[in-house]
């Protein structure tokens, strides 16, 4: 429990108001009024810990030396804010139910007066609630954009990556939502950079995944584009060539020599990446049949690659989940080597 909590916990809850529609205790020492002409009855102590605005302001003579006597009315502090949305507020500061955050723009609201006030500890509430729901690709803008303005570093690096993986560019303008205009267009310039950096290293994870795996498995079609080279090579050289294939060049063709059918796979995985950054590729099964029916010359990699791809494609799976959203080092040397054109966008803008 917070020292907030703590305290608030130990106020005379017994004295609650319970006639009163809103929030407010008998034993209060300080009153905030609405600007609807609520007032809740609080308490300096517990108001002071949970926001540094009211703290400082409590903390003027004018307000600290008035006390809760007949003679002496309990001081007011007047807010702009309607008794709805101050209710909800105090209902995070308070031991007492919490708020209905069913809305969506509540939430705004709330984190609007809890930035405004600088209450840490309701803003780190309304963080968890968003953080606790599930994204559609549009909430994840509206939730990252929510977490820029307001600073909500665990929601902002939860939401990286359904920003990073939507191209705003193809969405009808209707669809945006409001909370869009927050984001700057070197942000979104920023998101295309973070997908295109991602994308060009699952390439490079495929590239190593079929160099290691061609190195150690010796299929039909990498036997035949052998055989094509040294038939080559004969034609080249003439009667005078030996059949030795240990030269350096020649290890170096074989060293390149690559199973076709792991090859367009990746290449068919790679497509789907650019469609969707977020696919899960590797796990699907009709893109294999598409590799394999391509190329169906492979004799030997048929069973191996539909039936034991999945256990040989975990490893390589674990490596792409564990590729980062964010490269913002990367991004600021970018704009470092290309200063002007940092922030300008890489795609072409449809407007509807």
């Amino acid at each position: 429990m917070s020292e907030v909590e703590e305290i608030a916990a130990n106020a005379d809850n017994a004295t609650y108001a319970t006639h009163s529609s809103h929030l407010s205790y008998n034993d209060g020492d300080f009153i905030i009024r609405a600007s609807d002409g609520v007032e809740f009855k609080v308490h300096k102590i517990v108001m002071s810990l949970a926001s540094q605005v009211f703290r400082d302001m409590l903390s003027l003579d004018k307000i600290n030396t008035l006390t809760a006597t007949s003679e002496i009315p309990i001081p007011v502090v007047d807010v702009f804010e309607s008794s709805q949305v101050f209710e909800s507020i105090l209902q995070f500061i308070y031991p007492v139910i919490p708020p209905d955050l069913s809305s969506f723009d509540k939430v705004i609201d709330l984190l609007s007066v809890a930035d405004k006030y600088m209450m840490p500890s309701v803003m780190r509430q309304l963080e968890e609630h968003l953080l606790q729901k599930s994204f559609e690709p549009l909430d994840g803008l509206r939730f990252h954009a929510l977490a820029r303005r307001f600073s909500l570093s665990r929601l902002e690096a939860a939401t990286m990556k359904h920003v990073v993986c939507l191209d705003i560019t193809v969405v009808h303008p209707h669809n945006i939502p409001p909370e869009a205009n927050w984001l700057t267009l070197q942000d979104y310039n920023r998101f295309k950079f973070f997908a295109d950096l991602r994308l060009r290293k699952c390439r490079v994870l495929f590239g190593e995944f079929i160099e290691a795996r061609s190195s150690l498995y010796d299929c039909t079609c990498i036997r035949r584009q052998r055989r094509s080279y040294l038939m080559m090579r004969k034609v080249e050289d003439g009667p005078h060539w030996d059949g030795d294939d240990d030269s350096s060049a020649d290890e170096d063709y074989f060293d390149d020599i690559e199973c076709e059918v792991w090859a367009h796979f990746f290449e068919l995985c790679r497509k789907a990446l650019r469609k969707n950054l977020q696919a899960n590729v590797l796990e699907d099964v009709s893109i294999r049949y598409e590799a394999k029916q391509q190329y169906n010359k492979c004799r030997g990699i048929n069973d191996d690659f539909i039936r034991d791809s999945s256990a040989q494609l975990k490893p390589l799976k674990k490596q792409m989940d564990e590729l980062p959203w964010a490269y913002e080092q990367e991004y600021a040397l970018a704009r470092q080597s290309k200063p002007a054109e940092g922030w300008k966008p890489t795609r072409e803008w449809n407007y509807y």
